[in-house]
């Protein structure tokens, strides 16, 4: 016994300490081999987690004690790995006991030991079951959420493709309604006859702008948001005052007050910001106070465009207030009429401009905002 062993072995009488008997009993596996992989000694932890007795170990290589998967892989990649680097960590394998079950297990090991002759191997073996059952958890909750993104994304786009269709395919039918209507208004006809067809153009003014909606909704859904065909060559207040117009016609009251300080140029997609102000004087004109007049205010500065449209009546509830330009919102039984996408849209409309839209409510008056830098 050199001189160094001897020391340590006093001092482990003097601690009281069995450090054999720690070894056997130690809460991990552990295994001595020779470099060919061929075990010296086990101890009983490991003995026991194989169903054999540790000396029954003695002989085997410690590659014959795991799966199939596993003595492929000890061979191919565990040896070589080990004997080139020294050591090899957090391996995950499974250990066969003598009744064929899989124990999952994690081995480290250590190649670099000298028992004065002969390299050899130490492994450490942790029992790893439940660890791999939260790892197959994980991968089993991902493949679920995986196939029912994928799931959900094929819904959904056949949904938005379904709108797509549906609104291209209605302008047909009501281009021809709107044609006879037309036809109609040209006639001699009652005074109740021309309160009908008034209605009519009316309606099918409201189809058209629900179609619009609609396609707008769903071309955004499929990629590819709001179009615009921007352009300073024509004015901006006809465009606004056809749309303040055509719905003071369907909406007789309450009535529509407007004020216009526009300079031309402005650099927009007029029929877009025309449909912005339809869909919010339209929202106004619904929820609003029939016995308030609904203000239209369009300015622009040096640097902006704003259009405001106010309306009385209720307030809007703060946690209404936050989610109304969400599409198809229907909190506090706001939307009535149509599938609440107008103010959605708007907003769209808004941020397709590089502009914002909000919304602000009180006792006093509810009012959407629209602003838009002139200088992009």
């Amino acid at each position: 016994m050199s001189e160094v062993e001897a020391g340590a072995s006093a001092a482990q009488r003097e601690a009281g300490i069995d450090f054999e008997r720690l070894f056997d009993v130690a809460p991990c596996g552990y295994v001595l081999a020779e470099r060919n992989g061929r075990i010296i000694r086990a101890n009983e932890t490991f003995a026991a987690w194989t169903g054999r007795p540790a000396e029954q170990l003695v002989g085997k290589r410690f590659s014959d004690l795991l799966s199939i998967a596993g003595k492929i892989f000890y061979e191919t990649h565990f040896a070589p790995t080990l004997h080139m680097a020294g050591s090899f960590n957090e391996v995950a394998l499974d250990l066969v006991d003598d009744q064929g079950a899989k124990l999952p297990v994690l081995v480290n090991a250590t190649g670099g030991l000298h028992d004065g002759e002969h390299v050899q191997i130490l492994f450490a073996v942790f029992r790893a079951t439940q660890r791999r059952q939260y790892e197959q958890g994980l991968l089993e909750a991902r493949d679920k959420a995986e196939a029912t993104i994928v799931s959900e994304r094929a819904t959904s786009e056949l949904q938005e493709q379904f709108i797509a269709v549906l609104g291209h395919d209605l302008r047909n039918p009501i281009a021809s309604i709107a044609s006879g209507i037309h036809m109609l208004a040209k006639e001699t006809i009652s005074q109740r006859g021309a309160r009908v067809v008034e209605l009519m153009s009316g309606s099918i003014l409201r189809a058209n702008a629900l179609i619009d909606n609609v396609l707008d909704f769903a071309r955004g859904r499929l990629g590819g948001g709001i179009t615009l065909d921007r352009n300073a060559r024509e004015p901006l207040e006809p465009v606004l005052r056809q749309v303040v117009a055509e719905l003071q016609s369907v909406y007789p009251k309450p009535t529509i007050e407007t004020r216009y300080e526009l300079a031309d140029p402005v650099d927009c997609d007029r029929m877009r910001i025309g449909q912005l102000l339809s869909n919010l004087l339209g929202n106004a004109l619904t929820h609003g106070a029939k016995d308030q007049p609904i203000m239209v205010d369009a300015s622009t500065s040096r640097s902006e465009l704003v259009i405001a449209v106010s309306n009385g009546g209720e307030p809007i509830p703060p946690q209404v207030l936050e989610r109304l330009f969400q599409p198809f919102f229907r909190g506090d039984d706001r939307v009535k009429h149509g599938l609440g996408l107008g103010l959605h849209i708007a907003a769209e409309i808004a941020r397709a401009h590089e502009g914002m839209l909000v919304a602000r409510s009180d006792v006093k008056a509810t009012t959407f905002v629209f602003t838009m830098p002139l200088d992009i």
